[in-house]
Protein backbone atom coordinates (compact mmCIF):
# COMPACT_ATOMS: atom_id res chain seq x y z
CA UNK A 1 0.00 0.00 0.00
CA UNK A 2 2.87 2.34 0.81
CA UNK A 3 4.53 1.35 -2.49
CA UNK A 4 1.48 2.27 -4.59
CA UNK A 5 1.34 5.69 -2.96
CA UNK A 6 4.92 6.35 -4.07
CA UNK A 7 4.40 5.38 -7.72
CA UNK A 8 4.23 8.20 -10.28
CA UNK A 9 1.66 10.98 -9.88
CA UNK A 10 -1.16 9.54 -7.81
CA UNK A 11 -3.44 12.49 -8.64
CA UNK A 12 -3.51 11.37 -12.29
CA UNK A 13 -4.40 7.77 -11.49
CA UNK A 14 -7.88 6.45 -12.14
CA UNK A 15 -8.36 5.65 -8.45
CA UNK A 16 -10.93 7.90 -6.70
CA UNK A 17 -8.31 8.67 -4.04
CA UNK A 18 -4.94 7.54 -2.71
CA UNK A 19 -4.75 6.72 0.98
CA UNK A 20 -1.71 8.79 1.86
CA UNK A 21 -2.16 11.73 -0.51
CA UNK A 22 -5.92 12.15 -0.24
CA UNK A 23 -6.32 12.94 -3.96
CA UNK A 24 -10.10 13.20 -4.03
CA UNK A 25 -11.55 13.18 -7.52
CA UNK A 26 -15.16 14.32 -7.26
CA UNK A 27 -17.25 17.38 -7.93
CA UNK A 28 -17.26 19.98 -5.10
CA UNK A 29 -20.01 19.14 -2.66
CA UNK A 30 -20.27 15.49 -3.74
CA UNK A 31 -21.28 13.53 -0.64
CA UNK A 32 -20.44 16.65 1.32
CA UNK A 33 -16.71 16.31 0.61
CA UNK A 34 -15.14 19.32 -1.13
CA UNK A 35 -11.68 19.62 0.39
CA UNK A 36 -9.09 19.83 -2.42
CA UNK A 37 -5.75 18.17 -2.23
CA UNK A 38 -2.86 20.55 -1.54
CA UNK A 39 -0.02 18.57 -3.14
CA UNK A 40 2.02 20.11 -5.96
CA UNK A 41 0.73 17.78 -8.65
CA UNK A 42 -2.93 18.41 -7.84
CA UNK A 43 -2.28 22.14 -7.76
CA UNK A 44 -0.70 21.94 -11.22
CA UNK A 45 -3.67 19.95 -12.50
CA UNK A 46 -6.12 22.53 -11.18
CA UNK A 47 -4.10 25.32 -12.82
CA UNK A 48 -4.18 23.45 -16.13
CA UNK A 49 -7.96 23.17 -15.86
CA UNK A 50 -8.26 26.90 -15.16
CA UNK A 51 -6.11 27.74 -18.20
CA UNK A 52 -8.14 25.39 -20.41
CA UNK A 53 -11.43 26.96 -19.25
CA UNK A 54 -10.04 30.45 -19.88
CA UNK A 55 -9.09 29.45 -23.43
CA UNK A 56 -12.58 28.05 -24.04
CA UNK A 57 -14.09 31.27 -22.66
CA UNK A 58 -12.02 33.45 -25.00
CA UNK A 59 -12.95 31.40 -28.04
CA UNK A 60 -16.64 31.66 -27.20
CA UNK A 61 -16.40 35.42 -26.57
CA UNK A 62 -14.64 35.94 -29.91
CA UNK A 63 -17.45 34.06 -31.67
CA UNK A 64 -20.26 35.98 -29.94
CA UNK A 65 -18.60 39.41 -29.97
CA UNK A 66 -16.56 39.72 -33.17
CA UNK A 67 -14.43 42.85 -33.34
CA UNK A 68 -14.82 42.96 -37.12
CA UNK A 69 -18.12 44.87 -37.00
CA UNK A 70 -18.14 47.82 -39.43
CA UNK A 71 -16.93 51.00 -37.74
CA UNK A 72 -19.62 53.63 -37.03
CA UNK A 73 -19.10 56.95 -38.87
CA UNK A 74 -18.10 59.71 -36.47
CA UNK A 75 -20.54 62.15 -38.07
CA UNK A 76 -23.50 59.93 -37.12
CA UNK A 77 -22.89 60.26 -33.37
CA UNK A 78 -25.15 62.46 -31.25
CA UNK A 79 -23.97 65.02 -28.72
CA UNK A 80 -24.49 62.84 -25.63
CA UNK A 81 -22.88 59.87 -27.37
CA UNK A 82 -19.79 61.97 -28.14
CA UNK A 83 -19.65 63.35 -24.62
CA UNK A 84 -20.01 59.86 -23.12
CA UNK A 85 -17.31 58.47 -25.38
CA UNK A 86 -14.93 61.30 -24.46
CA UNK A 87 -15.61 60.69 -20.76
CA UNK A 88 -14.90 56.97 -21.16
CA UNK A 89 -11.65 57.64 -23.01
CA UNK A 90 -10.56 60.46 -20.70
CA UNK A 91 -10.64 58.44 -17.49
CA UNK A 92 -10.23 54.87 -18.65
CA UNK A 93 -6.93 54.46 -20.47
CA UNK A 94 -5.35 51.02 -20.31
CA UNK A 95 -1.63 51.67 -20.74
CA UNK A 96 -0.21 50.62 -24.10
CA UNK A 97 -3.50 49.44 -25.51
CA UNK A 98 -6.47 50.51 -27.59
CA UNK A 99 -8.82 49.30 -24.88
CA UNK A 100 -11.26 51.33 -22.78
CA UNK A 101 -11.35 50.34 -19.12
CA UNK A 102 -14.57 48.97 -17.66
CA UNK A 103 -16.76 51.22 -15.53
CA UNK A 104 -15.71 49.40 -12.34
CA UNK A 105 -11.99 49.47 -13.13
CA UNK A 106 -9.89 50.65 -10.21
CA UNK A 107 -8.00 53.14 -12.37
CA UNK A 108 -11.14 55.27 -12.89
CA UNK A 109 -11.11 58.25 -10.52
CA UNK A 110 -14.77 59.24 -10.95
CA UNK A 111 -18.06 57.65 -12.00
CA UNK A 112 -19.24 58.11 -15.57
CA UNK A 113 -22.67 59.43 -14.52
CA UNK A 114 -24.21 60.25 -11.12
CA UNK A 115 -25.82 56.79 -10.77
CA UNK A 116 -24.78 53.26 -11.72
CA UNK A 117 -28.04 52.86 -13.66
CA UNK A 118 -27.39 55.98 -15.73
CA UNK A 119 -23.79 54.94 -16.39
CA UNK A 120 -24.85 51.50 -17.59
CA UNK A 121 -27.59 52.96 -19.80
CA UNK A 122 -25.09 55.28 -21.50
CA UNK A 123 -22.59 52.49 -22.15
CA UNK A 124 -25.33 50.12 -23.32
CA UNK A 125 -26.48 52.77 -25.80
CA UNK A 126 -22.98 53.03 -27.29
CA UNK A 127 -22.65 49.26 -27.48
CA UNK A 128 -26.03 48.75 -29.15
CA UNK A 129 -25.22 51.55 -31.62
CA UNK A 130 -22.02 49.72 -32.58
CA UNK A 131 -19.78 52.49 -31.21
CA UNK A 132 -18.17 50.11 -28.70
CA UNK A 133 -17.02 46.54 -29.28
CA UNK A 134 -16.59 44.04 -26.47
CA UNK A 135 -12.95 43.29 -25.70
CA UNK A 136 -12.88 39.47 -25.61
CA UNK A 137 -9.81 39.58 -23.36
CA UNK A 138 -11.71 41.39 -20.61
CA UNK A 139 -13.03 40.07 -17.31
CA UNK A 140 -15.03 36.89 -17.82
CA UNK A 141 -17.25 37.67 -14.81
CA UNK A 142 -19.08 40.23 -16.97
CA UNK A 143 -20.63 37.39 -18.99
CA UNK A 144 -23.05 34.55 -18.26
CA UNK A 145 -21.67 31.20 -19.42
CA UNK A 146 -25.01 29.49 -18.84
CA UNK A 147 -26.78 31.98 -21.13
CA UNK A 148 -24.36 31.68 -24.03
CA UNK A 149 -21.97 34.36 -22.75
CA UNK A 150 -24.50 37.18 -22.85
CA UNK A 151 -23.43 40.31 -20.99
CA UNK A 152 -24.75 40.14 -17.44
CA UNK A 153 -22.90 43.15 -15.97
CA UNK A 154 -22.10 46.09 -18.26
CA UNK A 155 -19.99 47.72 -15.55
CA UNK A 156 -17.43 44.88 -15.78
CA UNK A 157 -17.05 44.82 -19.58
CA UNK A 158 -13.87 46.19 -21.13
CA UNK A 159 -14.37 47.86 -24.51
CA UNK A 160 -12.73 48.64 -27.83
CA UNK A 161 -13.72 51.85 -29.69
CA UNK A 162 -15.37 51.21 -33.07
CA UNK A 163 -15.64 54.62 -34.76
CA UNK A 164 -14.45 55.71 -38.20
CA UNK A 165 -13.08 59.23 -38.65
CA UNK A 166 -12.47 58.34 -42.29
CA UNK A 167 -14.89 56.22 -44.29
CA UNK A 168 -14.40 52.53 -43.57
CA UNK A 169 -11.27 53.01 -41.43
CA UNK A 170 -11.52 52.31 -37.71
CA UNK A 171 -9.93 55.11 -35.73
CA UNK A 172 -7.24 54.58 -33.15
CA UNK A 173 -8.05 55.43 -29.58
CA UNK A 174 -5.79 58.49 -29.48
CA UNK A 175 -7.04 59.89 -32.78
CA UNK A 176 -10.65 59.47 -31.65
CA UNK A 177 -9.92 61.21 -28.35
CA UNK A 178 -8.33 64.15 -30.15
CA UNK A 179 -11.27 64.47 -32.56
CA UNK A 180 -13.82 64.38 -29.75
CA UNK A 181 -11.96 66.86 -27.58
CA UNK A 182 -11.38 69.27 -30.45
CA UNK A 183 -15.07 69.33 -31.38
CA UNK A 184 -16.56 69.40 -27.90
CA UNK A 185 -14.17 72.09 -26.65
CA UNK A 186 -14.99 74.28 -29.64
CA UNK A 187 -18.16 76.22 -30.37
CA UNK A 188 -21.46 74.88 -29.04
CA UNK A 189 -23.45 73.67 -32.04
CA UNK A 190 -27.15 74.50 -32.58
CA UNK A 191 -27.81 70.80 -33.27
CA UNK A 192 -26.84 70.01 -29.66
CA UNK A 193 -29.61 72.17 -28.20
CA UNK A 194 -32.18 69.60 -27.08
CA UNK A 195 -29.64 67.01 -25.91
CA UNK A 196 -27.61 69.62 -24.06
CA UNK A 197 -30.58 70.93 -22.09
CA UNK A 198 -31.90 67.46 -21.26
CA UNK A 199 -28.44 66.35 -20.07
CA UNK A 200 -28.02 69.40 -17.82
CA UNK A 201 -31.35 68.66 -16.16
CA UNK A 202 -30.78 64.93 -15.77
CA UNK A 203 -27.30 65.35 -14.24
CA UNK A 204 -28.58 67.94 -11.74
CA UNK A 205 -31.64 65.87 -10.89
CA UNK A 206 -29.70 62.62 -10.39
CA UNK A 207 -27.11 64.32 -8.19
CA UNK A 208 -29.85 65.87 -6.05
CA UNK A 209 -31.69 62.54 -5.67
CA UNK A 210 -28.44 60.84 -4.65
CA UNK A 211 -27.91 63.44 -1.93
CA UNK A 212 -31.44 62.91 -0.60
CA UNK A 213 -30.74 59.17 -0.41
CA UNK A 214 -27.47 59.76 1.46
CA UNK A 215 -29.20 62.01 4.00
CA UNK A 216 -32.09 59.57 4.42
CA UNK A 217 -29.73 56.68 5.12
CA UNK A 218 -28.08 58.74 7.87
CA UNK A 219 -31.34 58.63 9.84
CA UNK A 220 -32.02 54.98 8.93
CA UNK A 221 -34.68 55.78 6.33
CA UNK A 222 -35.03 53.74 3.16
CA UNK A 223 -35.92 56.40 0.62
CA UNK A 224 -38.81 54.96 -1.39
CA UNK A 225 -40.38 58.14 -2.77
CA UNK A 226 -37.92 58.46 -5.65
CA UNK A 227 -40.60 58.98 -8.33
CA UNK A 228 -42.22 61.85 -6.47
CA UNK A 229 -38.80 63.28 -5.58
CA UNK A 230 -37.69 63.29 -9.23
CA UNK A 231 -40.79 65.28 -10.19
CA UNK A 232 -40.30 67.78 -7.36
CA UNK A 233 -36.55 68.17 -7.93
CA UNK A 234 -37.10 68.66 -11.67
CA UNK A 235 -39.51 71.46 -10.84
CA UNK A 236 -37.15 73.07 -8.31
CA UNK A 237 -34.21 73.08 -10.71
CA UNK A 238 -36.03 75.55 -12.94
CA UNK A 239 -35.44 78.25 -10.28
CA UNK A 240 -32.85 76.82 -7.89
CA UNK A 241 -29.36 75.35 -8.14
CA UNK A 242 -28.26 71.92 -6.96
CA UNK A 243 -26.63 73.72 -4.03
CA UNK A 244 -30.02 75.18 -3.06
CA UNK A 245 -31.71 71.80 -3.49
CA UNK A 246 -29.12 70.33 -1.12
CA UNK A 247 -30.22 72.82 1.53
CA UNK A 248 -33.91 72.03 0.99
CA UNK A 249 -33.11 68.32 1.22
CA UNK A 250 -31.18 68.67 4.50
CA UNK A 251 -34.03 70.59 6.07
CA UNK A 252 -36.66 68.15 4.77
CA UNK A 253 -34.82 65.07 6.04
CA UNK A 254 -34.31 66.72 9.42
CA UNK A 255 -38.02 67.45 9.66
CA UNK A 256 -38.93 63.91 8.56
CA UNK A 257 -36.66 62.43 11.23
CA UNK A 258 -38.27 64.65 13.86
CA UNK A 259 -41.73 63.67 12.60
CA UNK A 260 -40.84 60.01 13.11
CA UNK A 261 -39.05 60.48 16.44
CA UNK A 262 -42.03 62.28 18.01
CA UNK A 263 -44.33 59.40 17.10
CA UNK A 264 -46.60 61.58 14.98
CA UNK A 265 -45.92 59.59 11.82
CA UNK A 266 -47.31 56.17 10.95
CA UNK A 267 -43.81 54.74 10.67
CA UNK A 268 -40.50 55.27 8.92
CA UNK A 269 -41.91 55.02 5.40
CA UNK A 270 -44.64 57.56 6.16
CA UNK A 271 -42.10 59.99 7.61
CA UNK A 272 -39.67 59.43 4.72
CA UNK A 273 -42.40 60.03 2.13
CA UNK A 274 -42.87 63.57 3.46
CA UNK A 275 -39.42 64.62 2.20
CA UNK A 276 -40.36 65.65 -1.38
CA UNK A 277 -43.39 67.67 -0.26
CA UNK A 278 -41.39 69.33 2.49
CA UNK A 279 -38.70 70.33 -0.01
CA UNK A 280 -41.30 71.80 -2.35
CA UNK A 281 -42.93 73.79 0.46
CA UNK A 282 -39.61 75.26 1.58
CA UNK A 283 -38.68 76.14 -1.99
CA UNK A 284 -41.99 77.89 -2.59
CA UNK A 285 -41.41 79.96 0.53
CA UNK A 286 -37.87 80.77 -0.61
CA UNK A 287 -39.13 81.89 -4.00
CA UNK A 288 -41.98 83.98 -2.57
CA UNK A 289 -39.71 85.73 -0.06
CA UNK A 290 -36.74 85.84 -2.44
CA UNK A 291 -34.27 84.18 -0.10
CA UNK A 292 -31.57 81.63 -0.94
CA UNK A 293 -29.48 79.38 1.25
CA UNK A 294 -26.76 77.22 -0.24
CA UNK A 295 -24.95 74.05 0.75
CA UNK A 296 -21.52 72.65 -0.04
CA UNK A 297 -20.72 69.65 -2.18
CA UNK A 298 -20.71 66.33 -0.35
CA UNK A 299 -17.90 63.86 -1.04
CA UNK A 300 -20.42 61.03 -0.72
CA UNK A 301 -22.00 62.30 -3.95
CA UNK A 302 -18.94 62.49 -6.22
CA UNK A 303 -18.93 64.60 -9.35
CA UNK A 304 -19.28 62.45 -12.46
CA UNK A 305 -16.96 62.63 -15.45
CA UNK A 306 -19.91 63.61 -17.66
CA UNK A 307 -20.61 66.58 -15.37
CA UNK A 308 -16.95 67.63 -15.35
CA UNK A 309 -16.51 67.47 -19.12
CA UNK A 310 -19.86 69.13 -19.83
CA UNK A 311 -19.15 72.19 -17.67
CA UNK A 312 -15.34 72.39 -17.91
CA UNK A 313 -14.80 71.46 -21.56
CA UNK A 314 -18.05 72.18 -23.42
CA UNK A 315 -19.56 75.14 -21.55
CA UNK A 316 -16.27 76.36 -20.01
CA UNK A 317 -18.05 77.38 -16.83
CA UNK A 318 -16.70 75.16 -14.07
CA UNK A 319 -18.94 75.06 -11.01
CA UNK A 320 -22.06 76.23 -12.85
CA UNK A 321 -23.57 72.76 -12.66
CA UNK A 322 -23.70 73.01 -8.87
CA UNK A 323 -24.03 76.72 -8.14
CA UNK A 324 -26.47 77.83 -10.86
CA UNK A 325 -30.09 76.87 -11.50
CA UNK A 326 -30.13 74.81 -14.72
CA UNK A 327 -33.40 76.48 -15.77
CA UNK A 328 -32.23 80.04 -15.19
CA UNK A 329 -28.74 79.30 -16.50
CA UNK A 330 -30.25 77.97 -19.70
CA UNK A 331 -32.72 80.81 -20.27
CA UNK A 332 -30.56 83.74 -19.12
CA UNK A 333 -27.08 82.70 -20.23
CA UNK A 334 -26.84 79.75 -22.59
CA UNK A 335 -29.69 80.51 -24.98
CA UNK A 336 -28.62 84.16 -25.53
CA UNK A 337 -24.99 83.05 -25.82
CA UNK A 338 -25.32 80.06 -28.13
CA UNK A 339 -28.83 79.74 -29.53
CA UNK A 340 -30.21 83.26 -30.05
CA UNK A 341 -29.86 82.86 -33.81
CA UNK A 342 -31.32 79.36 -33.85
CA UNK A 343 -34.77 80.03 -35.23
CA UNK A 344 -35.52 76.62 -36.63
CA UNK A 345 -37.34 75.26 -33.60
CA UNK A 346 -39.05 78.60 -32.89
CA UNK A 347 -40.28 78.90 -36.48
CA UNK A 348 -41.69 75.41 -36.38
CA UNK A 349 -43.36 75.99 -33.03
CA UNK A 350 -44.80 79.35 -34.12
CA UNK A 351 -46.08 78.04 -37.43
CA UNK A 352 -47.80 75.09 -35.79
CA UNK A 353 -48.82 77.13 -32.73
CA UNK A 354 -47.33 74.55 -30.38
CA UNK A 355 -47.20 75.05 -26.63
CA UNK A 356 -46.29 72.94 -23.60
CA UNK A 357 -49.11 70.76 -22.33
CA UNK A 358 -47.93 71.23 -18.73
CA UNK A 359 -47.13 74.94 -18.39
CA UNK A 360 -48.56 76.28 -21.69
CA UNK A 361 -45.25 77.96 -22.54
CA UNK A 362 -44.41 78.49 -26.19
CA UNK A 363 -40.70 78.28 -25.38
CA UNK A 364 -40.47 74.82 -26.90
CA UNK A 365 -38.37 72.88 -29.35
CA UNK A 366 -40.16 70.51 -31.74
CA UNK A 367 -38.84 67.73 -33.92
CA UNK A 368 -40.78 65.31 -36.04
CA UNK A 369 -40.54 62.26 -38.22
CA UNK A 370 -43.17 60.61 -40.41
CA UNK A 371 -45.38 59.50 -37.52
CA UNK A 372 -44.30 61.36 -34.37
CA UNK A 373 -43.85 64.90 -33.07
CA UNK A 374 -41.62 65.29 -30.01
CA UNK A 375 -41.60 68.54 -28.10
CA UNK A 376 -39.25 69.71 -25.33
CA UNK A 377 -40.28 72.62 -23.09
CA UNK A 378 -37.39 74.81 -21.96
CA UNK A 379 -39.44 76.31 -19.13
CA UNK A 380 -40.55 73.18 -17.27
CA UNK A 381 -38.46 70.45 -18.95
CA UNK A 382 -41.53 68.44 -20.00
CA UNK A 383 -41.04 66.15 -23.00
CA UNK A 384 -44.25 65.53 -24.97
CA UNK A 385 -44.75 63.02 -27.76
CA UNK A 386 -47.66 63.02 -30.19
CA UNK A 387 -48.31 59.99 -32.35
CA UNK A 388 -50.11 60.23 -35.67
CA UNK A 389 -53.09 57.96 -36.33
CA UNK A 390 -52.76 56.32 -39.71
CA UNK A 391 -56.04 55.61 -41.44
CA UNK A 392 -55.93 52.56 -43.64
CA UNK A 393 -57.98 52.80 -46.82
CA UNK A 394 -59.37 49.54 -48.18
Amino acid sequence: MGASARQGYPCLNSQPFQVRCEHYHHEPGHYGRNKPCTCDECYKLRQQEIVAQAQRDRLELEKRYPTSRPAVPYASLGFVQKLTLLALLDDGHVAGAERIASLDAGLRSEPLAPTDEASEALVRNLYEAGVLNVDPDGDIKAFDRAAGYLIKDFSCVRWLPNVALETGVRSTRDALYQALYQELSGSVQPSWKSELYALMLSLARDESIQYIQVLASEVSFVFSARGRAETVVGQLLQDFSVSHVYYFARLAVKNAAHFYATGNSKGRNHACNTIPGNMLGTAQDAKARNWRKTAYRDSRVPQSSLHRILYDVVLKDSGAGFSKSPGLYWRDELVPRFFSGDACGADLAGHLQLFCRECESSNVDASMDRMTIQMLCYDCATVSKFQAIEDLID
